[in-house]
C-alpha cells in the first residue's frame, strides 16, 4: 500500500520540477528589466527573428486524432533582447499617445511601418510585437484597423514583391506617405472565374489590363492611395488541376480608370466603398509573387489580417467588461449591491474566461507565425476570429441583458462601445464562410491521410473485416478513449483541463469520419455538418490554449496563475460537455436531428415565397 501511494506522489513532484524549469523566465523577470533597457539595443541593430523548421499543422492534425505535444508548452516567442526593444518602443508609443490623446498621429508615431524592412524606415516587427502594439493603438479602433492591415500590406510586398515595386512604395509606406487597403471582396460571382475582377496580360506591352469591381468596409476618412488586389487570371475552363487561377497585384488607386465611391452604412463613421477597375493598366512590376501563386500570398494575408483584428476585438471586450465592472461596483439595487447578484457576477465571470481564451489564441497563433517557417496556420487564425467575433456580438448585448434600456442611453458609456462592437463585427467577410473553411480544410488534410479507412467505412460489403473490426473497437463519440496522456505536458493542477482536451480531440477525429463516411466528397453541401465540426475545431483550440497559458502562468509564478488555473478548468469543463453534444448530432446524422426538418420548412418558405402558416385565431369551419 505504500508503494502504491508513494509513487503517483513521486510523479507528480517529478512533473512539477520538470515544468518549472523548462519554461523560459523571460516573462516573470520582465517587470526587473523593463525600466533598464541597454541604449545599445534600437531598431538599427535589431537581428532577423529567428525561425525553426515547420512542423506539421497543429489543429489540421487534431482532424486526425494526433497532437503535436511540442507546441502544447505556451510560446515565449520574444527572446530577453527582442522582450527589451519591444518594451522600449511600447514606452515611446504610450508617451505618444498620451500627450497626443485622440488626435495623435499614427503618422508621427511611425506605427505604420511597424512591418516594413529595417533598409526602407520599417521596425521589421515580427507578428507577436504587432499584436502586442496593436492593444495599444486599439483605444481607437477605426484608425488601428486602418493601420493593421497596412501593416499587413506592407509585410506582403516586402516578402514577395518586385524590386521595383519595393523601390517604388515601401519607403513611402512605412513612413505613411502613402496609405493602402485591400481590395478582395465583391458582391456578384463569376461562373466563368475565380473572381468578377480579371487580369489579362499584355504580351506586346507587358502591362496587365484589370476588369471589375471590389467592395470595401472602411472606418477612415481618407481613401488609400494603394489598393492590395486579387483578380483571376484564368478562365475555370482552361484550369488545370495544378494551375493558379488567381493574381495579387498591388494597384495605385490614383491610376486612369480607378473610380472610388462611398455609401454609409449603418453605424456612425462605417462607409461601404466601391472601388471599380474600368480597363486599368499595370506594370508588369505590379504583381506580387507569381501569376500562378495568388492564393498562396492572399491566405498569409487573411491568416495575418483575421488575428491582428481579433486583437482589436479583445481589446473593445476588455473595455466592456472593465465599464461593466466598474457599473456594478457602484450601483446599488432594492435588494442590495448590484455585484452580490449571482447572475451577474456569473455572466461577467462568463466574459472574463472569453476575453482570457481569445488573449490566448491570439498570442499561441501569432507565435506560430514568427517561430516556425512558413507554418501552416490558415485554420487557427480563422478560428482566432470567427471566436473573437461571436463573442464580441455576444458580450456587446450583456449591458442591454443586465441594465435594460438605459444602457443604450445617451450619457451611457455602453452606447459607444456597443456602436463599435457592430462595426467590428461587421468585418468584411462572413463568419459563416470562415466556419466552412475551418470545416472543409480539415476535412480535406484528414481526407488525404485517412483515405484507405473512409473507402473501406463507404464500402462495407467488399471490407467485411473492417466492419467487423469496427464493431469491436472500444472508443466511440459518448464514450471515448484516451490516446496521448496530454496532463503530462500540463502543469498537474490542470489535470482535469488536460483530460477534457484529450477527450475532445478524440470526438473530433470521430465525428470527422462519421462524417466523411456518410457523404463522401458531397459533405461540401453538407453546410450544418460543416458548421458543427468548425465549432468543435475552435472549442478545442480555445481549451488547449487557454490551458497552456494558465500552466505557463503557475510553473514560471506570474501573479493571479492560481485563479488562471481554475478559469482554465472551468473552461475546458464547459467547453468539453458542448463538444460532445455537438459531435453526439454528428454522429446522429441529418434524419434523426432537425438538420432535414429545417430543410423541408426552408423549402416551402421559397415555395411560397413568404411566411405561409396561417394566423392563430383562423378557423376552418
Amino acid at each position: 500500500m505504500l508503494k502504491r501511494t508513494c509513487i503517483p506522489f513521486t510523479r507528480s513532484l517529478v512533473r512539477l520540477q520538470r515544468f518549472r524549469y523548462s519554461f523560459s523566465t523571460v516573462a516573470s523577470q520582465e517587470s526587473q528589466t523593463s525600466d533598464a533597457v541597454p541604449e545599445s539595443i534600437n531598431d538599427l541593430s535589431k537581428p532577423v527573428h529567428v525561425r525553426l523548421p515547420n512542423r506539421s499543422p497543429f489543429m489540421k492534425s487534431m482532424f486526425l486524432g494526433t497532437v503535436d505535444t511540442e507546441l502544447l508548452t505556451f510560446p515565449e516567442s520574444l527572446n530577453r533582447e527582442e522582450q527589451s526593444r519591444l518594451t522600449k518602443h511600447t514606452q515611446q508609443v504610450k508617451e505618444g499617445l498620451k500627450h497626443g490623446g485622440a488626435e495623435a498621429s499614427f503618422n508621427s508615431l511611425e506605427l505604420l511601418g511597424l512591418q516594413g524592412p529595417l533598409e526602407y524606415a520599417g521596425k521589421q516587427f515580427t507578428e507577436t510585437e504587432l499584436a502586442y502594439i496593436s492593444e495599444l493603438m486599439s483605444e481607437d479602433r477605426a484608425k488601428a484597423l486602418v493601420t493593421l492591415e497596412h501593416n499587413t500590406i506592407v509585410k506582403i510586398i516586402s516578402q514577395h514583391g518586385t524590386d521595383a515595386l519595393k523601390e517604388a512604395y515601401l519607403r513611402k509606406m512605412c513612413s505613411g506617405e502613402v496609405t493602402a487597403a485591400s481590395a478582395l471582396y465583391e458582391v456578384t460571382s463569376s461562373r466563368q472565374t475565380m473572381f468578377g475582377t480579371v487580369a489579362n496580360l499584355d504580351f506586346a506591352n507587358q502591362k496587365w489590363t484589370l476588369h471589375g469591381t471590389k467592395v470595401l468596409l472602411r472606418n477612415d476618412t481618407r481613401d488609400p492611395d494603394l489598393l492590395l488586389l486579387v483578380a483571376s487570371t484564368k478562365n475555370m475552363s482552361q484550369m488545370n488541376k495544378e494551375d493558379g487561377t488567381v493574381a495579387v497585384f498591388l494597384v495605385d488607386a490614383h491610376t486612369d480608370g480607378v473610380k472610388i465611391s462611398h455609401a454609409g452604412i449603418g453605424s456612425k463613421g462605417l462607409s461601404r466603398v466601391t472601388v471599380d477597375f474600368n480597363h486599368v493598366e499595370v506594370p508588369e512590376s505590379s504583381l506580387i509573387g507569381t501569376e500562378s501563386g495568388g492564393a498562396e500570398i492572399l491566405m498569409k494575408f487573411l491568416s495575418a489580417a483575421r488575428v491582428q483584428s481579433s486583437v482589436v476585438r479583445v481589446s473593445l471586450l476588455k473595455k466592456i467588461l472593465n465599464s461593466l465592472t466598474d457599473f456594478c461596483i457602484n450601483t446599488k439595487t432594492s435588494t442590495g449591491e448590484m455585484m452580490d447578484i449571482e447572475i451577474v457576477r456569473e455572466q461577467l465571470a462568463r466574459m472574463a474566461s472569453v476575453i482570457y481564451a481569445a488573449e490566448s489564441m491570439i498570442y499561441m497563433t501569432t507565435s506560430l507565425m514568427d517561430d516556425f517557417d512558413s507554418q501552416d496556420v490558415e485554420m487557427e487564425a480563422a478560428i482566432t476570429k470567427v471566436f473573437s467575433a461571436d463573442n464580441l456580438l455576444k458580450f456587446a448585448t450583456l449591458p442591454l441583458q443586465l441594465l435594460g434600456p438605459q444602457a443604450l442611453a445617451a450619457a451611457s458609456p455602453f452606447e459607444a462601445l456597443f456602436d463599435d462592437a457592430m462595426k467590428l463585427f461587421t468585418g468584411d467577410e462572413s463568419l459563416d464562410s470562415v466556419n466552412f473553411f475551418i470545416a472543409l480544410t480539415g476535412l480535406q488534410y484528414a481526407g488525404m491521410q485517412s483515405y484507405e479507412t473512409i473507402k473501406k467505412d463507404r464500402n462495407p460489403a467488399m471490407y467485411p473485416s473492417h466492419v467487423l473490426s469496427k464493431l469491436f473497437e472500444k472508443t466511440s463519440i459518448e464514450s471515448p478513449k484516451k490516446f496521448a496522456n496530454l496532463e503530462q505536458f500540463f502543469h498537474p493542477s490542470l489535470d482535469p483541463a488536460a483530460l477534457w482536451i484529450e477527450l475532445s480531440i478524440v470526438r473530433l477525429k470521430l465525428a470527422t469520419e462519421c462524417v466523411l463516411s456518410r457523404h463522401g466528397i458531397e459533405v461540401v453541401d453538407r453546410h450544418i455538418e460543416l458548421g458543427r465540426l468548425a465549432q468543435i475545431a475552435g472549442h478545442i483550440y480555445a481549451m488547449v490554449s487557454t490551458a497552456s497559458r494558465a500552466s505557463r502562468s503557475y510553473c514560471i509564478g506570474l501573479r493571479h496563475a492560481d485563479q488562471e488555473v481554475h478559469l482554465a478548468n472551468m473552461l475546458c469543463r464547459e467547453t468539453s460537455e458542448k463538444v460532445r453534444l455537438l459531435a453526439i448530432e454528428l454522429e446522429k446524422g441529418p434524419y434523426i436531428t432537425s438538420d432535414d426538418d429545417y430543410n423541408v420548412v426552408a423549402r416551402n418558405l421559397f415555395r411560397e415565397k413568404r411566411y405561409f402558416f396561417e394566423h392563430p385565431i383562423t378557423k376552418n369551419f
